[in-house]
């Protein structure tokens, strides 16, 4: 680190107090420990002196040469001769130095050469118009921001300057990067294991290379520059032109536009890569980092990138007439303090006119999420740069603090954000009317009464238009007093104007707002209408398809109808041939059941008979029984005696 001054430098103390405090000297190398790009570079800021030094530094405290130390000098003594002789500027912020990412870009730009020029819009066309964000700094570039960062208002959220207000826009980024807003939620910076498929399916590389060069640097996975490099350049060889714009992409995503290690893509950005969003992370990081380092007017390093700012802000300024043609010396505080609201670029973009995000959810601004955290900001106030007039001061919701905080231990916050961004509400024309960049006297009044409380950070002078030499002249003391009294006249009658203005302007308010409440009322009569129509429509429908139906009902009565009468016809038949067959079986019935008596009557008299003659058998049978029993015993008794006869008697011998 190159120091020239520290706390309790004898050179410093020899200064009066008051002074000393408007001294700062940074010169630092920022370390790898803490994520920041190292940069060589002095930078001295005082209310009157914007100066920057670029020092080569080999990590020494000392300078290499002679020359370089008499130059640095004297500057010191240009730097102490200007203090001396300024006032104290009561009434003004004080002056914050600030240092920015500048990271090398070398191998960048040998990366973006291996695209050829047929293939240039085919990397537009997937990713956008990053391309052109890759560019370094000059030492006036650097002043430049420096001096609009010294403009922040931490209560507004944007940049006041002496009749206007600037601040970046989500639109703003995207006209210039040509990358669409997407209705979604925003990326979020939370820790987890990388999703090995999605980055090899955004990087076409396989599952394999992927792991293989993912490592891991200041507690974060990701890739090392020199892996994309030589991926981009092997893949080049071969003709892979969409891996090739893929690996050049996602190195500026991680280098450029979202940096934290020094060649080394986090994976970080590699999601945000992924989720082709990155515009409200852009300004997340633009907002949460300025307010951030603004806080207690502090400064420090700003976590965003610095070139995108500058474009943005150079976007604005005038590209023709004097502005253009100053001096590249003149001082940007200067400059700006020279410049009005009528000077600026406002519709410049292109997007005068369109829609753009003013609120999400339920909040009355804008909640954005930066990689390191997350802030509101104020897109009511900025809508001017849309093309549409502010008409009055805004109302105090509109401006209020809804956010401000750090991702890491605010998670509960971070999720009550995230559920404000389901519902993203745009406004345009409707309802700011048409396109009309200007303030209204009743804004302007309520600007310089918030500048008189928070001041600017420069002296206000008058409008740089005579800072350009020319011929000079002069006037007798009649011709002043006659032009004197010729501008009071006209200061007076413009006081009268304004004020005629303002009564018109509230007059005009008051019938915009009965015209507004006739619209509203036309609206909902016209809605009604609509709905009435869309009723009627609809019972139109239902009658004409009753009436189909009633056609269909009425077709299939006739055919029922007949389908019944040729089944009453059948059964009528039926019933007559049945009836028939009834007789005919009847008839055959009686004289079968005239043979059945016949022979059942037969069958009687046979029984009759058979019980006759069997009573007389039995008759018989019981008459004979007593004789053959009678019989019976005689045979037995013959037999006996036959049995018996020979072994009585008197014997013979």
């Amino acid at each position: 680190m190159s120091v020239l001054f520290i706390s309790g430098d004898p050179f410093i103390s020899e200064f009066p107090g008051p002074i000393q405090r408007f001294l700062w000297l940074s010169a630092q190398r920022l370390s790898g420990d803490d994520g920041d790009v190292p940069f060589s570079s002095v930078y001295f800021g005082t209310l009157e002196l914007d100066l920057w030094l670029h020092i080569p530094s080999d990590g020494c405290d000392q300078f290499r040469d002679q020359a370089s130390v008499q130059q640095t000098d004297i500057s010191i003594e240009i730097l102490v001769e200007r203090l001396l002789c300024s006032d104290m500027r009561t009434g003004l912020k004080d002056d914050v130095v600030y240092s920015f990412f500048d990271p090398e870009i070398s191998v960048q730009r040998d990366m973006i050469a291996l695209i050829t020029p047929d293939h240039v819009g085919m990397f537009r066309e997937a990713y956008g118009g990053i391309l052109k964000t890759v560019f370094r700094l000059t030492d006036s570039d650097r002043s430049a921001i420096h001096t609009l960062l010294q403009f922040y208002d931490p209560g507004l959220r944007c940049f006041v300057f002496l009749d206007y207000l600037l601040g970046p826009l989500m639109e703003d980024y995207a006209s210039i990067l040509g990358i669409q807003i997407r209705d979604q939620i925003p990326f979020c910076a939370i820790r987890g294991e990388p999703d090995i498929l999605g980055i090899s399916r955004a990087l076409y590389l396989s599952p394999e290379m992927i792991k293989e060069g993912l490592k891991e640097k200041g507690k974060l996975p990701g890739f090392h520059l020199s892996f994309l490099e030589a991926k981009a350049k092997e893949h080049a060889a071969v003709g892979n032109w969409k891996t090739v714009c893929a690996l050049i992409a996602v190195s500026i995503y991680g280098t450029i536009l979202f940096p934290n290690q020094k060649n080394f893509v986090d994976i970080n950005a590699i999601r945000l890569f992924i989720q082709r969003n990155p515009i409200p992370t852009m300004i997340g990081d633009v907002y949460y980092s300025i307010h951030n380092r603004n806080e207690k007017r502090r400064g420090g390093l700003i976590r965003c990138y610095a070139q995108l700012l500058y474009k943005w802000f150079m976007g604005y300024l005038p590209s023709k007439g004097v502005f253009a043609f100053l001096d590249p010396t003149v001082k940007w505080s200067f400059r700006l303090m020279g410049l009005r609201a009528k000077d600026i670029a406002w519709t410049h973009n292109g997007m005068a006119g369109r829609d753009f995000i003013c609120s999400c959810g339920s909040l009355p601004n804008v909640p954005l999420i930066g990689v390191q955290g997350c802030i509101s900001y104020n897109p009511v106030l900025l809508r001017r740069q849309m093309g549409f007039a502010i008409e009055g001061p805004p109302l105090g919701r509109e401006i209020q603090e809804s956010f401000y905080f750090p991702i890491e231990g605010n998670q509960a916050k971070l999720r009550q954000v995230l559920d404000e961004w389901r519902s993203i509400q745009r406004k345009g024309k409707v309802p700011y009317g048409k396109v009309n960049s200007w303030y209204f006297p009743l804004f302007d009044d309520w600007l310089r009464k918030k500048i008189e409380i928070t001041h600017l950070p420069f002296p206000g002078g008058d409008p740089w238009c005579p800072m350009i030499d020319g011929p000079c002249s002069s006037v007798s003391m009649e011709e002043f007093l006659e032009m004197k009294r010729a501008r009071d006249q006209l200061i007076a009658e413009k006081a009268e104007l304004e004020m005629s203005v303002a009564r018109i302007q509230m007059a005009n308010q008051e019938i915009r707002g009965r015209m507004e409440d006739q619209d509203k009322l036309h609206a909902l009569e016209a809605k009604h209408f609509e709905m009435d129509t869309a009723y009627y429509g609809k019972i139109s429908q239902a009658l004409a398809s009753s009436t189909r139906e009633h056609d269909s009902t009425k077709e299939k009565l006739a055919r029922a109808s007949k389908v019944i009468e040729d089944e009453k016809r059948r059964q009528i038949l039926v019933r007559d041939q049945r009836d028939a067959r009834a007789r005919v079986l009847a008839a055959e019935w009686e004289a079968e059941k005239a043979k059945i008596i016949a022979k059942r009557d037969h069958y009687i008299a046979e029984r009759d008979h058979y019980f006759r003659q069997m009573k007389i058998h039995q008759k018989e049978v019981g008459r004979l029984q007593p004789e053959n029993t009678e019989l019976r015993f005689a045979a037995e008794f013959a037999k006996m005696v036959d049995d018996i006869g020979p072994s009585v008697g008197p014997s013979s011998g």
